[in-house]
């Protein structure tokens, strides 16, 4: 009896590991509309499990925090990172990217920084991003305030082996066999 369970436990695993898990996010600046993040796993066959949702409040109450005192960092050497470690960090990157399929993506956004000079630096730092993604993506620069409102909703699948294999290799690579 308890070899079968295990394998049942064994086979339900190997289901949650191999098939694609799909993510639904959505998210609104307007307080009044809810901001959601909803999951489902087995190829979607499973009813979804809500994971994050704006209008439900939080029964707990954060306790009074007491104030840290700030902790001076020692002059001297800082830790820089290896250029190996950059170059698996930007190819374990690259391959959860890979990994992470969309679905949808609808993106409906004002930006502004206040100063137009850094509202400009931002936009064009995002264009690349606004025009590869395959989306509908429509950002607007507001060079008078500061400001950020749209709404989003993106769709995606994954599969979890998808995503834990690039931190294995990366492991692997800078601390394995021969490093």
């Amino acid at each position: 009896m308890l070899l079968w369970l295990g394998l049942a436990l064994l086979a339900v695993a190997a289901l949650l590991v191999l098939l694609p898990v799909y993510l639904a996010l959505s998210w609104h600046s307007d307080p009044a509309k809810p901001s959601t993040v909803r999951l489902r796993v087995f190829g979607g066959l499973a009813p979804a499990i809500k994971v994050y949702d704006s209008t439900a409040k939080s029964t707990k109450q954060k306790p009074a925090q007491k104030p840290r005192k700030r902790q001076r960092k020692p002059f001297g050497r800082r830790w820089k990172p290896h250029g190996d470690i950059l170059a698996e960090a930007l190819s374990m990157i690259g391959k959860l990217r890979d990994a992470v399929r969309f679905d949808a993506l609808h993106l409906n956004a004002e930006i502004g920084l206040g100063d137009p000079a850094e509202t400009g630096q931002l936009y064009g730092q995002l264009c690349p991003l606004i025009y590869t993604t395959g989306g509908r993506v429509t950002v607007l620069p507001n060079f008078e305030t500061s400001c950020l409102r749209g709404s989003a909703l993106a769709r995606l699948h994954f599969t979890l082996l998808g995503l834990i294999w690039p931190f294995v290799r990366f492991g692997w690579r800078l601390f394995g066999p021969g490093k």
